[in-house]
């Protein structure tokens, strides 16, 4: 058997779910089996009206399958070598939540050879809730080759008994927090570096996306960095995750001017770890951080325990094991840490304490709401932090090959954002960023946008602290109450029958 610890199956009308108080809310989990059977080379299904959070998957048949490959992320998906047709069979135990609508669908693509057959069960082994075969090619369909089954929601509900997964509280995980990643290394000729550090507004490659209002300015100016504090303080915004780039670095200079000034300014701060070479750097580099800086009363806790983010450049660089011996010192070295982790797979909560992720803008909108969402479940499941990031835009000043991009829109995009994080019942919410100018995802005042960005960030801020409930999205009415959107259904106004496809 291997252990997961995501499976997202999408639930329609994401952002446009309401956000009930994170007081007093929790979430029904029913436990499931989705039993997946298939002779096509290639199968991935999806649910609509429910979240599913996949906690381990097995080969039931098939293991031996040419090139067989596994996937329980936005899909459960299953594929081999073109043209195999032996039968697979995968079994997926986890917990449906969630649960939208009075109707729900099953929805398969597949090859055009063989049949998909998926089966919902109660994981106490008693007969299937629902089960539906996709057979050859549905003519004159999309190239998924795609076929959507419908069934009512009461199959699940009125045969399964559900747990409760306490929503995020204000008393769990150091609170309701929104944080901002931070970014201290400018210097500027007239300012305490006596140098351009880290951009130059002469040269384009070191350029910022847009300028700053207050002027370029330097990272190690106590008073930049004040104001920089109170200004964020001011926009409901809790505390700076810092960049921060090994000892003796600009940025760990920085940070100390950062520390100083958060102590006087009571605003909580903490490092993001961004890159070592082996796995014992992270060892030495973090005990350094926790004995100079930890016991300052300005360092982020949970709890007794000091709080580091780690970027996806460094997790992605060590295996689990790696991870789980840096931790194992750590805590032999009496330096214990409350690791947060760039990375939305939940098998990284086995290792780490929280998941986040610092850019999402590389994929559609709509795929992180729904990411954000399983997610988020995974990590109540476990007792650990789930910390869901929002953009203004990203648009990088020197764009390299491939590079994403994302228009702000007036401020659309980030509020968008802002629903999509708050619909997905974060413990926190990360802002990327305070003051990447680089990147083009700064919120910090522009010559550009004035303040337009701090206003948005406190009005975000205090309805998902309020627990208000998110504005109606037209584009997610649902006259047939079926969990899909009448954009996304093929028969928008009736709940569906098997034997038209869902019409």
């Amino acid at each position: 058997m291997r252990t997961l610890a995501l499976g997202l199956l999408s639930i329609a009308g994401l952002l446009a779910a309401s956000f009930a108080s994170a007081a007093v809310s929790g979430d029904e989990l029913y436990p499931v089996e989705v039993l997946l059977t298939t002779t096509s080379d290639w199968t991935d299904v999806r649910i609509v009206g429910g979240t599913l959070v996949v906690e381990s998957y097995d080969v039931v048949e098939g293991a031996g399958a040419t090139d067989l490959a596994i996937s329980a992320a936005a899909t459960l998906a299953v594929s081999r070598a073109l043209h195999d047709e032996r039968s697979v069979t995968v079994r997926f135990r986890g917990y449906l939540a969630e649960i939208s609508s009075s109707w729900m669908q099953i929805r398969i693509n597949k090859g055009h050879l063989g049949d998909t057959t998926v089966s919902l069960l109660p994981r106490d082994g008693s007969d299937p809730l629902v089960r539906y075969t996709h057979r050859g090619v549905v003519p004159g369909g999309p190239p998924e080759n795609s076929r959507t089954f419908s069934f009512r929601a009461s199959e699940i509900t009125s045969r399964i008994e559900p747990e409760i997964v306490p929503a995020p509280s204000a008393s769990f995980l150091g609170g309701l927090n929104v944080l901002a990643f931070y970014y201290p290394w400018y210097g500027t000729p007239d300012g305490p570096s006596g140098q351009w550090v880290h951009w130059d507004p002469r040269r384009a490659n070191r350029a910022s996306t847009h300028v700053p209002a207050a002027g370029y300015y330097d990272s190690l100016d106590p008073e930049t960095v004040r104001r920089h504090v109170r200004e964020a303080k001011a926009a409901g915004i809790d505390g700076f995750i810092a960049s921060w780039w090994g000892l003796r670095t600009f940025e760990d200079r920085a940070f100390q001017v950062l520390l100083d000034v958060a102590e006087e300014e009571g605003f909580p701060v903490t490092v993001y770890y961004e890159d070592a070479q082996v796995y014992s750097q992270i060892v030495a580099d973090v005990s350094t951080i926790l004995s100079r800086y930890a016991s300052s009363p300005a360092f982020l806790h949970v709890g007794e325990l000091p709080v580091i983010f780690f970027y996806v450049r460094v997790v992605a660089k060590f295996t689990l094991e790696q991870w789980e011996t840096v931790f194992r010192r750590l805590d032999e070295r009496g330096k214990s840490v409350f690791a947060v982790a760039d990375r939305l797979e939940p098998e990284f909560l086995t290792v780490f304490q929280g998941l986040h992720t610092y850019n999402p803008v590389a994929a559609p909108l709509e795929e992180i709401a729904e990411l954000y969402r399983s997610v988020s479940l995974a990590a109540r499941i476990e007792g650990a932090l789930f910390a869901a990031t929002v953009l203004p835009g990203y648009q990088e000043a020197a764009p390299r090959s491939g590079s994403p991009k994302a228009d702000r829109a007036d401020g659309e995009t980030y509020r968008s954002y802002w629903a999509a994080a708050r619909s997905s019942k974060p413990q926190w919410i990360l802002i990327t960023s305070f003051n990447e100018w680089h990147e083009g995802s700064e919120i910090e005042p522009s010559e550009e946008f004035g303040r337009l960005y701090l206003e948005i960030t406190a009005e975000e801020a205090a309805a998902w602290r309020a627990g208000d409930p998110l504005p109606t999205d037209p584009a997610a009415e649902d006259r047939d109450g079926d969990g899909v959107p009448d954009a996304e259904d093929y028969c928008p106004d009736w709940p569906g029958r098997e034997e038209t496809n869902g019409c």
